[in-house]
Formats: C-alpha cells, sequence, structure tokens
C-alpha cells in the first residue's frame, strides 16, 4: 500500500460575528484560545492547541437560535481529552452553557454560546476497544 502524503493540515469553521473585538476577548478570556492573527480590523483566526475558529466581521445568517439550542444542534465540534478539568475551566470563567457537562453513549460532552450565538461542542468520545481516553 501506498501511503499519501498528508495535505490537510487544520479545518477552521468561519463565524461571522457583529463584533470582532469582543468576540476575540471571549474566544480568549473564557475558552483560552489565543489570537493567531487579525487581519484589517474585519477578519482573525483564534486558535487552541491545534484547533483554528476563524471570525469575520459581518452580519450572522438570521436563524431562530431557540430552535436551534432547543434541538440541541452545534455549529462546531471539538474532540477533546480530559472534558472534566476543561469543563471545570471553562464553567468557571462564566462562559455561557447551553448543555452541561453529561455522559452520553458516545462519550461526555458540553455546549458552549458564543457571544454572537455560534454553538460549540465540546465531546470526548469513548475509547474503541484497546484505547484509552485517560
Amino acid at each position: 500500500m501506498n501511503p499519501t502524503p498528508r495535505t490537510l493540515t487544520f479545518v477552521a469553521p468561519v463565524f461571522r460575528v457583529t463584533q470582532l473585538s469582543r468576540t476575540i476577548a471571549y474566544y480568549r478570556e473564557k475558552l483560552g484560545f489565543d489570537l493567531e492573527f487579525c487581519y484589517e480590523g474585519f477578519y482573525a483566526s483564534v486558535c487552541r492547541e491545534g484547533c483554528h475558529v476563524h471570525l469575520q466581521c459581518a452580519s450572522p445568517t438570521p436563524r431562530d437560535q431557540l430552535a436551534f439550542e432547543r434541538a440541541e444542534h452545534i455549529d462546531a465540534c471539538f474532540v477533546v481529552q480530559a472534558i472534566e478539568g476543561l469543563w471545570t475551566s471553562i464553567a468557571s470563567v462564566g462562559a455561557a452553557t447551553t448543555v452541561p457537562l453529561r455522559k452520553m453513549p458516545y462519550g461526555k460532552e458540553f455546549y458552549i454560546r458564543d457571544p454572537d450565538g455560534y454553538i460549540l461542542g465540546f465531546i470526548e468520545p469513548v475509547a474503541s476497544e484497546g484505547e484509552s481516553n485517560a
């Protein structure tokens, strides 16, 4: 079998936000992301541990936020390890929680709402046979 060279390095959802500086501050102060770059005050990237979110200053697409949250939809999914510690650190700084830490058949998860209404799911999958999440 011929190994294929690695070509993809990461994916970054692009969130349309109304106030770029406010949203950058939220991701930095509440979620522990670093500012990777800010381009001419209308486009930025935040990252944490190889996970990137791009932010574009523009009007978000309208949606029924209550229905979106009630249905437990998410805009981005972050696969994590040691979810209890992450939950404790994020909850302790007052991040807006839509789904608190819970155990599901596929693993543990919690959801956070950012200032523009985007829902971020943080999920620690159940370990497959032969794997460990420890």
